[in-house]
C-alpha cells in the first residue's frame, strides 16, 4: 500500500536541516518492510511524503518521529509516472 502525507516540520523549509534529517539511508526505512519513496519541500513550507508499506501506523510513528504536524495521510489508488500508469492498492 502507498500513502501521501502533507504537512510542516520546524525547520525543514532551511535546506540544510532537510539534508540532516534525510542524508542517511536509514532515514528512508522505518521499518523492513517500509520505505519512504519520496520527500517534497513545497515552496509554502509544506512537506510531502510517500510511503510504501503494510502498515500505515509505521508511517505514522515515522512523522511522528520526525517531528512533522500532519495535515493529512491519504492512501493513494492510483499512480501515473512517465508515461506508466498503475493502480497502487
Amino acid at each position: 500500500m502507498r500513502w501521501l502525507a502533507i504537512g510542516t516540520a520546524p525547520g525543514w523549509e532551511a535546506i540544510e536541516k532537510f539534508g540532516d534529517e534525510l542524508k542517511a539511508t536509514s532515514q528512508w526505512r522505518p521499518d523492513p518492510r517500509t520505505s519512504i519513496s519520496t520527500v517534497t519541500a513545497l515552496q509554502d513550507g509544506r512537506l510531502l511524503a510517500e510511503c510504501q508499506g503494510v502498515s500505515k501506523e509505521a508511517f505514522e510513528k515515522w512523522l511522528a518521529d520526525k517531528g512533522w504536524e500532519v495535515e493529512s495521510i491519504t492512501e493513494v489508488s492510483h499512480v501515473a509516472r512517465f508515461g506508466s500508469i498503475w493502480q497502487a492498492r
